[in-house]
């Protein structure tokens, strides 16, 4: 499941019902912080996976004929 997904139906019941999203987590799950930490979860990756692509893009994979053997 996308991650996004649920952040999605999290804040748009919140805007139906004039409820906090940490109020809807809390009542939910018992975890009134689980919005915003899957919110951070999703920038984090989203940084983590732009360095390693730079990083792969930056240190290409050794051809064939340069592979040791």
């Amino acid at each position: 499941m996308d991650p996004n997904h649920i952040i999605r139906e999290i804040e748009a019941y919140a805007a139906a019902t004039g409820m906090k999203p940490s109020t809807i987590c809390q009542m939910a799950l018992g975890n009134a912080r689980f919005h915003q930490r899957a919110k951070r979860r999703i920038e984090k990756y989203a940084t983590e996976a732009a360095k390693l692509r730079a990083f792969i893009a930056a240190n290409p994979p050794p051809s064939r004929e340069d592979a040791v053997t």
